[in-house]
């Protein structure tokens, strides 16, 4: 345990009314991971054996909890259950369509804890999950739902019996990617047009050894062109009045959380504390805040698939790191929405 740090913690804990372990993490100027590393033996904090590929199957037992994926702009909030995880070496999902639907980079899952937290009227009581930088991957929740026997089980069961160090690793930082060249630029287009499945896109990314918004900005208008930086809230808007359903994605490095549905109820205010301007989706089992003020470039991209093209909206920070993803809803086989292809074509061209 950090000693220093835990005494670092409970002073700023207490002079400044912070009330979670994510916002003592960024006050203090620490990752969480290294914070909740050092209240382990102190407060209510246990480390967990990292095999997650035997921890994970068994949060089905649970019953319902809520999951939370987030990046520094986004934080996707989704109450299900952690049914149908299948894994194999390298990734996994949890493939509950319409209702908890990850899919899970399994070598940036790394160090994970238990945790209860006091809040202002009751215990939380998590389990979360960091990668080697000691960020974020993936969190959940008790709910009044949960079968929180199974829970404390589990947590007996992956409790270790010591805190080693976190031996994290600093960030990388990324080398510049190599300029595209315009008989490059003429491939890129050639393949992209030639894609038969949206994920085909990734194989790009690594054949060229280039970032998304380069082959963003490679490409003809035809696939890809930037909108205006309130297009994230637009589109949520129409889809909201209209009420079709659509597809949300954020992901942190480890982690893509997915919901597929319709917003209920959606809202857009500035926070006077953080003098952000912020999004809100607010369902009865999903829930998305968005920092807009995070918002640096927007992309509207068009993928050709065997059953026609699909469009995405695609929403970078200034370190080009993707904040959020939406599409319309489709099934596999299906044609894109025709109500979601309106909703594009109304967004601000720049």
């Amino acid at each position: 345990m950090n000693d220093s740090l835990y005494n670092r913690y409970q002073q700023a804990k207490q002079q400044n009314n912070l009330q979670s372990i994510a916002e003592s993490a960024n006050y203090l100027n620490v990752t969480e991971a290294e914070l909740i590393y050092a209240c382990v033996n102190a407060d209510d904090a246990k480390r967990l054996n990292v095999d997650i590929t035997l921890l994970l199957p068994e949060l089905a037992n649970l019953g319902e909890i809520k999951a939370i994926t987030a990046n520094k702009y986004a934080t996707h909030i989704h109450i299900g259950e952690f049914k149908n995880v299948r894994l194999n070496n390298q990734t996994g999902i949890v493939l509950n369509p319409r209702e908890l639907d990850l899919r899970i980079f399994l070598e940036h899952w790394a160090i994970s804890f238990a945790l209860t937290e006091t809040s202002s009227d009751n215990l939380q009581h998590s389990i979360q999950f960091f990668d080697n930088h000691g960020n974020a991957v993936h969190k959940i929740y008790a709910t009044e739902k949960t079968n929180m026997a199974v829970w404390y089980k589990l947590i007996k069961q992956y409790q270790m019996t010591s805190n080693p160090a976190l031996n994290l690793r600093p960030t990388t930082v990324h080398p510049q990617p190599p300029q595209i060249n315009q008989a490059v630029k003429k491939q890129l287009e050639t393949d992209w047009r030639n894609m038969t499945n949206v994920h085909q896109f990734f194989q790009l990314l690594q054949k060229y050894n280039v970032k998304r918004q380069q082959i963003f900005d490679a490409v003809s208008d035809e696939l890809a062109y930037q909108v205006d930086n309130h297009a994230l809230y637009q589109i949520l808007h129409s889809a909201f009045n209209q009420q079709n359903e659509i597809m949300i994605f954020v992901g942190s490095l480890g982690c893509m959380q997915i919901f597929t549905g319709c917003i209920q109820k959606l809202a857009a205010y500035h926070d006077k504390q953080s003098a952000l301007q912020k999004i809100n989706v607010l369902n009865p089992k999903f829930s998305l805040n968005v920092i807009e003020t995070g918002i640096a470039k927007s992309w509207v991209t068009r993928k050709p698939t065997k059953d026609g093209i699909v469009t995405s909206l695609e929403i970078f920070d200034n370190h080009g790191d993707h904040i959020i993803q939406l599409f319309g809803q489709r099934t596999e086989g299906e044609h894109e929405q025709l109500d979601w292809q309106k909703q594009i074509s109304t967004l601000t061209k720049i």
